[in-house]
């Protein structure tokens, strides 16, 4: 891993709700793309526009709720997407990961179907506290509510839940929006909100007295959420957290498969040197010329699928 012929491995972020795709090298990492729900194809699309090459392999981070059947069938999407190499790691490895310190932190990954408050040292989990009904999901059932009684509705439906959820995104950036004819004001929001959030800032200040972490993180898509922010106000806001996470472990799986892939044509231009000797007797002066010089370019570029080429020439120049 990565697949011979392409040096690129993403690391992909399966949220609930939404799965987030980035490229990280030696530099930086980059978020190439997000997606609704868990859609490796567009996913894996949308990296090959970005490399303009094909992409094989990718790292998966998944929830720790994540069962084992559910990680197959992920796998399994994955795979049949065109991922042919498909490696996965909890999310708690990821943040670890992509924070890249050893000293002890208080993470807060507010997400969609969750509020989870790990506390990470030297990239083992001290404590992990769940608030499952504190999350993204809650808070669009609950807006969803607001929005049907205030139009007067007879039920909820999946499609006014997406459309709470679409407002919710627009009043994180805008203070109001209309709506039907009704004006639609980010405290309409905040309001339903407070006490949840009020109620997990508590289980956050418990674990700081307890654990006197170094640092406290706050990702998660609900890390955007204005009143959120203003409660954790003392936190690092870090975006795309688990992503990173994992797109820095294809890193470290990229570097560790093209050093092999390289040990590996080394040992293949060795032979390949030894079988033109053998057949020097065969060729014309010019043909001498010719093979030398692609031998040349093939071990500069040390690629692979030019060192096949070389190869299948140099069995048709044997075998004739």
């Amino acid at each position: 891993m990565p697949v011979q012929g392409s040096n690129v491995c993403v690391g992909i972020d399966a949220g609930s709700v939404a799965s987030k795709l980035a490229y990280s090298d030696s530099l930086s990492t980059r978020i190439i793309a997000q997606c609704e729900g868990f859609d490796p194809l567009e996913l894996r699309e949308e990296a090959e526009i970005f490399f303009d090459e094909p992409v094989f392999s990718c790292v998966v981070a998944l929830n720790e709720g994540t069962t084992a059947r559910q990680k197959d069938v992920l796998v399994s999407q994955a795979k049949s997407s065109g991922f042919r190499e498909v490696e996965t790691i909890p999310a708690h490895e990821a943040i670890a990961l992509g924070l890249d310190d050893d000293a002890r932190v208080l993470v807060y990954d507010f997400g969609a179907s969750r509020s989870e408050m790990i506390i990470l040292e030297g990239g083992e989990v001290l404590e992990s506290d769940i608030i499952p009904d504190v999350c993204g999901n809650e808070f669009d059932k609950a807006f969803s509510e607001y929005l049907c009684e205030l139009r007067g509705l007879k039920k909820i439906d999946e499609a006014l839940i997406r459309e709470a959820r679409r407002l919710k995104h627009i009043l994180s950036e805008e203070t109001s929006r209309m709506w039907h004819n009704f004006d639609i004001q980010r405290e309409d929001f905040t309001r339903l909100v407070r006490f949840p959030v009020r109620r997990a800032s508590h289980t956050v200040n418990m674990l700081m007295k307890v654990w006197k972490p170094s640092r406290f993180v706050l990702t998660g898509g609900c890390a955007n959420i204005p009143m959120v922010r203003e409660v954790f106000g003392n936190a690092e806001i870090t975006g795309g957290l688990i992503v990173r996470g994992a797109s820095l472990r294809a890193l470290a799986l990229t570097k560790k498969e093209t050093r092999r892939n390289i040990a590996d044509n080394i040992s293949r231009m060795k032979g390949l040197r030894a079988d033109i000797l053998g057949i020097e007797e065969k060729l014309t002066r010019s043909q001498k010329d010719r093979l030398y010089v692609l031998f040349r370019q093939v071990e500069g570029m040390n690629d692979a699928g030019m060192t096949s080429l070389l190869e299948g020439l140099v069995r048709e120049i044997k075998q004739a």
